[in-house]
């Protein structure tokens, strides 16, 4: 079975936010991730603001986890690495 991808990097944010105003809490970039993008709670392993980046690493992610339109939207929304 392929490895499931689980490091993303985002940098084009939707607005309304405040993803760009540089300071930024976890707690911010966590409300982020499951309200803008729908990313489940318990797949979200860690946050990182890097530059003006949002770095996302998931954790459990199971085959099921590619056909589901939060992760269809995150590959598409997030940079090539």
């Amino acid at each position: 079975m392929k490895e499931l991808e689980r490091y993303f990097l985002i940098d084009e944010f939707e607005d309304g936010w405040g993803m760009e105003d540089g300071f930024i809490c976890e707690e911010q970039l966590f409300e982020y991730c499951t309200e803008a993008l729908f990313i489940p709670e318990e797949k979200i392993d860690e946050l990182n603001m890097i530059g003006s980046e949002l770095e996302i690493v998931l954790r459990d992610l199971e085959l099921e986890d590619i056909n589901d339109d939060w992760y269809v939207n995150l590959v598409k929304n997030s940079k090539d690495n």
